[in-house]
C-alpha cells in the first residue's frame, strides 16, 4: 500500500511539473520565430535589392527556405498573391492575421509586420529595403523583450507547476 501511494505521489507531482514544463513552451519558442523571422525579413532584402526578385516569388522562395512555421507566413502570402486578386499589402496583411493561428506573436510583433506590409510593393527597392531594415530592428528589440520573459517565466512556470503538484500530494495525504 505505501509503495503504491509513492507511486501516486510521484506520478502526480511529475505530471504537474511537465504541465509547467509545457505551459511555458510558447515563452521558450517566441524568441525562436522572432529570430526566424528577422533572418528571413534579411533575405527578402537581399531578394528585393540585390537579386531583383519579383515580391511574389521572393515570399515563394522563403515559404521553401525559412524553417516552420515562419515559412508559413511568406508561403501563404506568395499563395494569396499568385491568385491575383489581393494587392499585396492586402495579402500581407491576411497572411500575418492568418499567422496568429500558428505562430507565437503577440500584437506588437503583429503590428511590426503589418506596418511592415503596408510599404511593400510600393515604392523603389532602397526604400523597401528601408523599411525592412526598420522591420528586423523593432523584431530585433522584441526578441531581446522575449529572451528576459523567457528567463523569468520558463523558470516560475516550471516551479509552479512542481509546486502545484507538491501541494496536490499534501492535500491528497
Amino acid at each position: 500500500m505505501f509503495f503504491l501511494r509513492l507511486s501516486l505521489c510521484l506520478i502526480i507531482i511529475g505530471a504537474s511539473g511537465a504541465a509547467g514544463w509545457i505551459l511555458s513552451g510558447s515563452i521558450r519558442e517566441r524568441p525562436r520565430q522572432l529570430r526566424s523571422l528577422q533572418a528571413a525579413l534579411s533575405r527578402l532584402e537581399t531578394e528585393i535589392s540585390c537579386s531583383m526578385t519579383f515580391l511574389p516569388e521572393a515570399l515563394q522562395e522563403l515559404g521553401r527556405l525559412t524553417a516552420p512555421p515562419v515559412n508559413r507566413l511568406f508561403a501563404d502570402a506568395a499563395e494569396l498573391l499568385l491568385l491575383g486578386d489581393l494587392s499585396i499589402q492586402e495579402a500581407w496583411r491576411q497572411a500575418v492575421l492568418k499567422a496568429r493561428e500558428y505562430l507565437v506573436l503577440t500584437r506588437d510583433d503583429e503590428q511590426i509586420l503589418l506596418d511592415l506590409g503596408d510599404n511593400l510593393g510600393i515604392s523603389h527597392r532602397e526604400d523597401q529595403s528601408r523599411h525592412l531594415r526598420l522591420a528586423r530592428n523593432a523584431l530585433s528589440q522584441q526578441e531581446a523583450e522575449a529572451q528576459r520573459a523567457e528567463e523569468q517565466l520558463v523558470r516560475l512556470y516550471s516551479a509552479l507547476g512542481w509546486a502545484a503538484g507538491g501541494a496536490l500530494v499534501l492535500i491528497m495525504a
